[in-house]
C-alpha cells in the first residue's frame, strides 16, 4: 500500500474496473490513515501488519512498490508482478504518445516539471507522471477517460524515474522494453546505498535507461565520457546538456530541461519565456516566503549530503541550516562545504545524525545546535538565531536541507517538508 500515494492508486484503478482487490502492508490500519478505509469501503480486502503466502499465490496480478525489493520472498510466489509504470508502458493506449525518460540523483522532478511546463506553454500537451508522486494507474485511468469521451490523447509523457523504477521497469517489461524518444540524465551521486551493495551497483540501475541504440540521449558534460563507457551506447545519439545554446544562461535546476526541449525542437524565445513563469517544485529549494527579513526555504527532498552543498551552494544570502536524519549508508563528507559555510547548524535526531554528522562537526571544530527530537525545536531556534544576524545583513535564509532520510521522525521528506512550511505558515501570520 504505502503512504505515498501509489498504492492508493493501484488499488483504485482496478477496484474500478471490477477486479478482486488484496493490500498487504507491514504497517497497521492506523500508520496507513484513512485512504485504506476507503479502499474498504469499496470492496478491498486487508492484511496488514504482516504478508501471508496465501495472498501473493491467490493473485492473479501482483502490483509491487518500488521501495520493495525484487528479490522479496512473497514475490517469488507471484503469478506474475508488475509496477504502476510497468503497467502503464505496457498499454497499447500510449503507443502513440511520445515518451520522455527522466532519471538522476538529484534535479529529477524539477527536470521533469520544467519540461512539462514548458511544454505545455509552448502548445504541446505534456503529462507527467512516475516519481514524484503521479501513479501510472492515475495516468492510465484518465486516458482511457479521454478515449471514452472522445477526447485526443497528450503529445508527450514526460517520466520522472528513480533507480528503483527502472531496475522493476526493465525486470517486469521482459518482451517489450518501453519506447522512449529522448531520456535524459541530470545529475549522479552515491545514493540508496542502505539498498544497494555499491555506487557501481546503484548506477548500474540507471544505466538501464540508456541502454538502447535508437533512443537520444542528454547528459551532463561531466558524466559524458563515463555514459560514453556502457555498453551497446552509440556516441551519436548522446547530446551533452552544455552544448545547448542558451543553457549555460539557465539556472543549474533548469539546464537539463533547457537541452530537452531545445532537443525536441522548441525555440529560445519560447523556453525563455516559459522559465520566467516556472515556478518551481515543493519540497527542492521551494522558496516559502520571507518574515522579518528571513527567507525560508524547504529543501526536503535533499536526501544526501552532496544536495546539501548544491542547495546551499546556490544561495545568495548567508544562512542557517537545518540538517540531519536517518542513516542511508552514506558518507557525511558531500555535505562538508554546506556545513563550514553555515551561520549555525541545526541538527534533526536520527542514525545519521548521531552515527555520521555529529563525528564530523567535531573533527572539523563546527558547533552545532540540538540534536532536536521535532521540527518545531529545530526551527525556532533556527528562527530566533536568524533574526539576530538581521541586524546585521541585509537578508538572511533558513533552509531545511537534511542530506539524508526523514523516518524515525517523519512518515517521509515530503511530511519533513510539510512540518517545515507550516510552522512558516504559523509564523507569517504572527504579526
Amino acid at each position: 500500500m504505502g503512504t505515498l500515494g501509489g498504492g492508493f492508486a493501484s488499488a483504485s484503478y482496478f477496484l474500478d474496473h471490477g477486479d478482486e482487490v488484496r493490500i498487504t502492508d507491514m504497517r497497521t490500519k492506523e500508520e496507513l490513515g484513512n485512504p485504506v478505509d476507503m479502499l474498504l469501503n469499496r470492496g478491498a480486502a486487508l492484511t496488514l501488519g504482516k504478508h501471508r503466502e496465501e495472498d501473493f499465490s491467490w493473485a492473479d496480478l501482483v502490483v509491487k512498490n518500488p521501495a520493495v525489493n525484487p528479490d522479496n520472498t512473497f514475490l517469488k510466489l507471484a503469478k506474475k508482478v508488475t509496477t504502476d509504470i510497468s503497467y502503464l508502458m505496457s498499454s497499447p493506449i500510449v503507443d502513440s504518445i511520445q515518451k520522455i525518460g527522466v532519471t538522476g540523483t538529484k534535479g529529477k522532478t524539477t527536470t521533469v516539471a520544467a519540461v512539462t511546463h514548458i511544454l505545455n506553454f509552448a502548445g504541446h500537451e505534456a503529462v507527467q507522471m512516475g516519481n514524484m508522486g503521479i501513479s501510472g494507474f492515475s495516468v492510465l485511468a484518465d486516458f482511457e477517460r479521454r478515449l471514452h469521451l472522445g477526447k485526443a490523447l497528450p503529445e508527450y509523457l514526460v517520466c520522472e524515474l528513480s533507480s528503483w523504477q527502472i531496475r522493476d521497469l526493465y525486470t517486469t517489461m521482459t518482451s517489450t522494453a518501453p519506447d522512449f524518444r529522448l531520456v535524459a540524465l541530470t545529475s549522479l551521486f552515491p545514493d540508496h546505498l542502505n539498498r544497494y551493495a555499491d555506487f557501481k551497483s546503484y548506477k548500474d540501475d540507471k544505466w538501464l535507461l540508456f541502454g538502447s541504440r535508437n533512443t537520444r540521449m542528454i547528459v551532463p558534460s561531466s558524466l559524458y565520457r563515463e555514459t560514453l563507457e556502457i555498453s551497446d551506447i552509440r556516441s551519436k545519439n548522446v547530446r551533452i546538456t552544455e552544448s545547448f545554446s542558451g543553457a549555460e544562461k539557465c539556472s543549474i535546476r533548469t539546464r537539463t530541461a533547457w537541452a530537452i526541449c531545445r532537443s525536441l525542437g522548441i525555440g529560445v524565445k519560447q523556453l525563455t519565456q516559459a522559465l520566467v513563469t516556472f515556478r518551481g517544485v515543493p519540497h527542492r529549494q521551494e522558496q516559502l516566503g520571507i518574515k522579518n527579513h528571513v527567507v525560508y526555504i524547504n529543501d526536503s527532498s535533499a536526501t544526501i549530503p552532496e544536495a546539501v552543498t548544491f542547495s546551499c551552494g546556490s544561495l545568495p544570502w548567508a544562512y542557517h541550516l537545518i540538517c540531519g536524519g536517518t542513516d542511508k549508508n552514506l558518507r557525511p563528507d558531500g555535505m562538508l562545504n554546506a556545513v563550514m559555510g553555515a551561520s549555525a547548524v541545526y541538527l534533526l535526531n536520527g542514525s545519521f545524525t548521531v552515527n555520521k554528522l555529529i563525528p564530523m562537526l567535531q573533527r572539523e571544530g563546527i558547533a552545532y545546535y540540538g540534536p532536536y527530537n521535532s521540527m518545531q525545536e529545530a526551527f525556532e531556534t533556527a528562527h530566533q538565531r536568524a533574526q539576530v544576524d538581521t541586524a546585521m545583513l541585509p537578508n538572511v535564509a533558513v533552509i531545511l536541507s537534511p542530506g539524508s532520510a526523514s523516518f524515525g521522525l517523519f512518515k517521509h521528506e515530503f511530511d519533513r517538508g510539510d512540518q517545515f512550511r507550516q510552522l512558516f505558515l504559523d509564523l507569517s501570520e504572527q504579526v
